[in-house]
């Protein structure tokens, strides 16, 4: 059961309040992000790779829904180094973060962060996280190892979201 912040004139406000209005939004959005839009890649992050280093790949600026409803913003060409495992085969993973930044002095002296950064962590991961559909890690792609090099394997589809689809089969009849 969903409980929000009712505010009234002269009403004391504390933190407590505002992370409780906060928090109230955030999980909502999460709540219609998941219901109605799903889990995947919704524009970009497309992975290519680095002609500039070797192993390394280059992760386009895009949007995606994880599992949990948050939203991932990337937003500028990111580079990413492949190590060299063992496999023959993985996987260029994204994931939702969130940092405490913009520490800021309290009245006792002490500190306390005054933002959280909401940003992305890209990672490659020998399994692919995608399977399920539901989780907070989602595949971008999928490499292969040939001669010493990573490349994508273009054959593989990471999951996505699909604009404009209708969400119900009587969206059309009124029903």
């Amino acid at each position: 059961m969903a409980k929000r912040v009712r505010f009234f004139a002269g009403q004391l406000l504390t933190a407590a309040d505002f992370e409780a209005e906060q928090t109230y939004h955030r999980e909502m959005r999460r709540l219609h992000n998941r219901l109605l839009h799903g889990v995947g890649i919704a524009e970009g992050l497309r992975v290519s790779e680095d002609d500039s280093q070797s192993n390394a790949m280059t992760v386009s600026p895009g949007f995606a829904l994880d599992g949990s409803g948050n939203e991932i913003v990337v937003d500028r060409p990111v580079c990413l180094t492949v190590d060299p495992c063992g496999k023959e085969i993985c996987f260029v993973t994204l994931r939702y973060t969130e940092t405490a930044t913009d520490p800021v002095p309290t009245a006792n002296g002490a500190s306390e962060f005054s933002r959280v950064t909401e940003a992305f962590s890209l990672a490659t991961a020998e399994e692919d996280p995608g399977q399920d559909g539901g989780g907070q890690i989602l595949s971008l792609a999928r490499l292969i190892r040939q001669n010493d090099r990573w490349s994508v394997d273009e054959s593989y589809s990471p999951k996505t979201l699909h604009k404009g689809e209708q969400m119900c089969a009587h969206a059309d009849d009124g029903q």
